[in-house]
């Protein structure tokens, strides 16, 4: 489970990079198509095994989840009202 949650997380970082280096350049609207497409995908792919899952884990799917509103909302760090703009679920039980 540790070795899945990792390499989703590697994945999703390595696309939060890339389009944070294009992000100035394109719309919110188009930013939340990429973000989903490249992203989204990354961290619904086999959800299934998250299954009970321990809270580290589901943490540090979240940290990139909320990484990802930031850079496609063009937000500090420390703002917290980003999920309700991009209508986000959170990963808490």
């Amino acid at each position: 489970m540790n070795n899945h949650v990792s390499a989703v997380c590697k994945s999703v970082h390595y696309h939060i990079r890339a389009l944070r280096h294009i992000r100035s350049s394109i719309s919110e609207d188009v930013a939340k198509m990429v973000a989903c497409a490249l992203v989204g995908s990354r961290l619904d792919y086999a959800n299934s095994v998250l299954f009970g899952a321990t809270q580290k884990n589901i943490s540090k799917l979240q940290k990139a989840q909320n990484l990802l509103a930031r850079v496609v909302t063009c937000s500090p760090q420390s703002c917290s009202s980003i999920g309700s703009r991009l209508h986000t679920a959170s990963t808490s039980k």
